[in-house]
């Protein structure tokens, strides 16, 4: 019975297929149970899902993280591999500091490609999919889904490309580049995301909150938050810190509080198939997601530690 319910499970999963970027995210997928009645856990060490499990009110579990997001992939089963690239990372082993920095952002940068704004809502259409409804995307800060054809670009109705690097800090708009790049472009309330408007993160007072400085996402969207700023810094030589915002200056913060949500949240499916979709479009990757352990290693503290792919 365990085989045939783990078998089962395999064959209702869909993988999002290497040579295409336009495949759809299947309905909700229901993990085995995990009670006494012989229910199955997937292993981690072996396979990384499609789509994450949904609860009843509609907000994603994260069932499980994969262990260092390795995939071993049985022919024949209907799995999603963590489609990094053989070699991406292989010249940033065995360095540290501003050496592994210097690294990764020529990895994330010689071959990427600059997008047209426009562009942005089809590829927010795929990466930011409702796994529970294709004909949905997932807004980031409001953890729920809204019909892909309400998109917006100021009304307070409907949801909006929202810049998680605020475009204000670096004074880019939305410029071919850092103003148009998928990595830190997630759908969004159009509502919520003026309510964030160009502030910095932090914990300020529960989910959707804020000060006069500091905007707090919940809970499922602070590890995506984090290892979004991450890249941004990254590649194109940004500041993480703990001042945030100075004017136009392109820095960001609160980096501590960013630290911690690397952790709370960590790399789910989601955010797996969904780098995915974005390596598609511009042909680059976020390595935070990749290798989540390089956020200590790069602002974090293991500055000084060698880093090993």
């Amino acid at each position: 019975m365990r085989k045939a319910l783990y078998l089962l499970f395999f064959l209702s999963i869909a993988f999002y297929s290497c040579d295409s970027s336009s495949d759809n995210v299947t309905d909700e997928t229901e993990l085995p149970d995990n009670g006494g009645d012989g229910g199955t856990t997937p292993n981690p060490d072996q396979v990384n899902y499609l789509t994450p499990k949904v609860d009843a009110d509609g907000k994603i579990i994260v069932t499980y993280t994969p262990k260092d997001y390795v995939t071993k992939v049985e022919e024949g089963q209907h799995m999603m591999s963590v489609r990094i690239p053989k070699d991406y990372y292989t010249s940033a082993s065995s360095l540290s500091g501003t050496e592994l920095r210097n690294q990764l952002k020529t990895i994330i940068s010689t071959s990427a490609k600059a997008l047209s704004y426009s562009t942005v809502w089809t590829m927010c259409e795929e990466g930011d999919q409702n796994p529970a409804n294709a004909s949905q995307v997932w807004r980031i800060y409001k953890e729920s889904g809204i019909a892909k054809e309400d998109r917006v670009s100021s009304v307070s109705y409907g949801w909006n490309r929202e810049h998680v690097w605020a475009k204000s800090h670096g004074d880019f708009g939305t410029s071919n580049g850092p103003g148009t790049d998928g990595h830190h472009l997630r759908a969004s309330d159009a509502g919520e995301n003026g309510n964030r408007g160009n502030l910095d993160f932090a914990d300020v007072n529960g989910p959707r909150t804020k000060n006069t400085q500091f905007y707090e996402p919940p809970l499922s969207a602070k590890g995506d938050v984090a290892r979004s700023i991450f890249y941004m810094a990254v590649r194109y030589g940004f500041k993480v810190d703990n001042l945030g915002a100075q004017g136009t200056a392109a820095r960001h913060g609160k980096l501590d509080d960013l630290l911690k949500w690397n952790e709370l949240d960590p790399v789910d499916p989601y955010e797996i198939r969904r780098n995915n979709v974005i390596y598609d479009f511009q042909n680059n990757r976020n390595p935070f997601i990749d290798h989540p352990e390089l956020v200590k290693y790069i602002f974090g503290d293991k500055k000084t530690a060698v880093w090993e792919d």
